[in-house]
Formats: structure tokens, C-alpha cells, sequence
């Protein structure tokens, strides 16, 4: 199967709440740097305790999230892998993360990243944006 084409990616990309607050345009120009990949069932993304360096978001498929060997989350279709890894190199990762079956997703690295978001200062405003609004929901619930 042939990679997603930019339509694909923006329309995948649309599902993600940490980009909800971006345009299909600034959508595509992220999707110019996603990369496809695939994964067999079983196959381990992400292993607790080492650095990791993209994020990934899940196109088709599912991928069990654990810590310790027991089991956190089910990701589906829109859920994000590793999105802090986009924001802090030196931080393992806290859990592993395996494929449940035949996997699709997309792999944003995070220099790739670092390069659109030194190029395009709206999108690094709308994603702090996001991630403050997130920060707050925490810090306020009773």
C-alpha cells in the first residue's frame, strides 16, 4: 500500500487533540513531514525506559499501553504515542507501548518537528495554545 497522500495525513492529523487548534493548511504542513509505518501484531513501538524521539499517531490498528506489565490503555485510531517525546529528549519513557494487530501510523521525528516549528511560528503558538489549555483543565478539576 502506497504512503498516505497529504490529504490523508491532514485528514488523520484532524482527529488529534494536541493539533485541534491548528488550520488544514498549517494540518499539511505537518503531514509534509509524517511518515508512514507499519507494525505486525506484537511488535513493541515504545519501550519504558528509553528516550524516544517522534511521535507517532495511530492511522488503523490498535496499541496496548503498559507499565510494569500491566496493562494502561487501549490507543485506537487518532491516539498519540510518544507526544512528550516531542517536547523533552532527555526524559524516558514511562511505558511501553505494543501493537495488538496489524498497525498503520504516522512518525512525526522530532528534529523534523524542531525545523517546521522554527519555520512556522503560528503553529508552535497554537500547539502552546493546547497544551496550556490541557495544563489548566488539570490543574483546575475539583
Amino acid at each position: 500500500m502506497a504512503e498516505p497522500n497529504i490529504v490523508e495525513k491532514v485528514i488523520a492529523l484532524e482527529g488529534v487533540e494536541l493539533l485541534r487548534n491548528l488550520t488544514p493548511e498549517q494540518l499539511a504542513r505537518i503531514g509534509s513531514i509524517a511518515r508512514e509505518v507499519r507494525f505486525p501484531p506484537g511488535k513493541l513501538i515504545l519501550e519504558a525506559g528509553k528516550a524516544f524521539d517522534a511521535l507517532y499517531v495511530i492511522i488503523e490498528g490498535s496499541v496496548e499501553l503498559s507499565r510494569n506489565g500491566e496493562m494502561l490503555y487501549t490507543a485506537h485510531l487518532h491516539d498519540v504515542l510518544g507526544a512528550w517525546a516531542l517536547f523533552d529528549e532527555n526524559d524516558p519513557m514511562p511505558v511501553s507501548a505494543k501493537t495488538l494487530e496489524d498497525t498503520r501510523l504516522l512518525r512525526i521525528g522530532r528534529d523534523d518537528f524542531y525545523d517546521l516549528l522554527a519555520d512556522n511560528g503560528e503553529i508552535t503558538a497554537a500547539l502552546f495554545s493546547t497544551l496550556v489549555q490541557r495544563f489548566r483543565k488539570l490543574v483546575e478539576q475539583p
